[in-house]
């Protein structure tokens, strides 16, 4: 099931909660991430562009300072952050928030799982490192 069914409820005795949260915000990340790595692939780089190139190229585009890692792990943003997002990588702000309702559940909870796995990775070799 999509995320567009929360949208379509005519009733307003729905409340969004935690896990809705997260699953729009994890939908987000996975969407930016998706679109770095496609606009990369678009200028020749096959594995997409990095977090640092998208700041740099946006800074230079529009005089904003960003921090895409940030955006991508955390998206709690503004709409004009947004905007600019939407104009840097040539989307439209409705065939981004498309995209977003498009994830499945079970995408996202792949998603999720996936990066919790990696964060534990990251921890063992800290630990293994300062040992």
């Amino acid at each position: 099931m999509s995320l567009t069914c929360f949208f379509l409820l005519p009733s307003f005795e729905y409340m969004i909660d935690k896990k809705d949260i997260l699953f729009y915000t994890t939908s987000i990340e996975m969407v930016l991430k998706e679109l770095r790595r496609k606009k990369g692939m678009s200028q020749g780089k096959m594995s997409g562009l990095s977090q640092s190139d998208v700041n740099i190229e946006f800074a230079q585009k529009y005089e904003v300072t960003i921090n895409m890692g940030r955006m991508e792990s955390k998206p709690n943003f503004g709409m004009t952050k947004l905007l600019y997002l939407c104009d840097y990588f040539e989307i439209s702000t409705i065939d981004f928030f498309k995209r977003v309702l498009s994830k499945e559940k079970n995408e996202i909870i792949e998603f999720i799982k996936a990066k919790e796995e990696e964060k534990r990775k990251r921890k063992r070799r800290k630990k293994q490192i300062s040992k």
